[in-house]
């Protein structure tokens, strides 16, 4: 597997040293003929490709950080692209096989567009929160109609998931959870969207292969960091060079999870558990949303969306034991040099 860093350039002395067998300018066709050269070569960690003047030619590189390459952002000023090749890993693992639900908040065909895979996911406490705070409201601060993003059902997934080794080693089954956004990894996003880059997610998923990422809420880290009524919220990150072709999930690098769809609810109906005039949209009032930051509502809530599930899809079991969210930053990010900044407007982080 190889990753695309856009306007990454990871130039010997920056964060790279020349392939030892190939240190010459060489050059290619296409983009594919350089990641087949680097592939004949176990030490090949990768190659720089210019898109500007440079077109044509690529380098090959070994020894690579990731986190020294320079970065220039965005196509007229980027001349360079590196193309980070993910690490080789056993393709079996001893992690055990967790089984459970993940829950996703979605506009009408918008799984067409982005189906399951570059993602986002919650347990129900955390895709509740989400709605609440950002679809149904304005952040807390009065209704949103229409809803954000046109969002209007709930959908449930039954994901069966299993670390790989070089993740399980480190005492975790599950990785740090990446933000997506339209399919494409934007790293760890903080408060105010800063976020951390590409970069950060192919690295990581080069060390430990295509993890099953996820956040508990009272962790505070990386976002949210004001989820007091929600403490056993949780979010996920599904890549999709993670989900499995077949079978069930092996732990390979390409391999660890696995999902099966168990139902959708629309947002009336779970606002019809509980009618009443907090929160009207489009001629449709409920109460269901009403204390979103209270604790024991907040249980109800979780409670109620379940048993609805349970009793228009009685077929599939009423909950499923969620698995502990044991990802440890403290562990990955002991030197954090990240750079952040929103990848919406440009803005850096001072």
């Amino acid at each position: 597997f190889f990753f695309q860093l856009e306007g990454y350039n990871c130039w010997p002395g920056n964060a790279s040293a020349p392939l030892p067998q190939r240190r010459e300018e060489i050059p290619v066709s296409s983009v594919n003929d350089c990641r087949l050269i680097c592939s004949q070569f176990p030490n090949c960690g990768g190659f720089i490709v210019g898109n500007k003047a440079k077109s044509g030619k690529c380098w090959l590189r070994t020894s690579v950080s990731v986190e020294a390459c320079v970065q220039n952002v965005g196509r007229s000023i980027a001349d360079w692209d590196f193309h980070l090749r993910a690490m080789d890993q056993p393709w079996t693992s001893p992690a055990p096989l967790r089984e459970f639900y993940m829950y996703r908040a979605t506009a009408p065909g918008s799984l067409s567009t982005y189906p399951l895979g570059e993602i986002n996911t919650g347990n129900m406490e955390g895709t509740l929160w989400y709605l609440m705070n950002e679809v149904v409201s304005n952040y807390s601060r009065g209704v949103r109609c229409p809803r954000r993003f046109g969002i209007s059902k709930l959908h449930r997934f039954k994901v069966r998931v299993r670390s790989t080794s070089a993740l399980f080693s480190s005492g975790m089954n599950f990785g740090v959870r990446f933000a997506y956004d339209q399919g494409k990894c934007e790293g760890r996003c903080f408060l105010d969207n800063m976020c951390t880059g590409e970069g950060d997610c192919a690295d990581q998923y080069n060390k430990y292969g295509f993890f099953v990422g996820c956040n508990k809420f009272s962790d505070k880290y990386p976002f949210p960091v004001e989820a007091n009524a929600v403490p056993d919220g949780v979010w996920y990150s599904l890549p999709l060079a993670g989900r499995c072709r077949s079978g069930l999930p092996t732990g390979a690098p390409d391999c660890t999870w696995t999902y099966e769809d168990a139902g959708a609810l629309t947002l009336q109906d779970l606002e019809s558990i509980a009618p009443g005039p907090s929160n009207c949209c489009e001629g449709h009032c409920t109460d269901f949303w009403k204390h979103e930051f209270d604790t024991e509502r907040m249980v109800w809530r979780v409670d109620a969306a379940k048993q609805l599930f349970h009793q228009r899809f009685p077929q599939w079991p009423a909950d499923l034991t969620t698995p502990a969210c044991n990802f440890d930053h403290t562990k990955w990010y002991v030197d954090d040099r990240w750079h952040r900044r929103d990848p919406w407007s440009g803005r850096e982080k001072k």
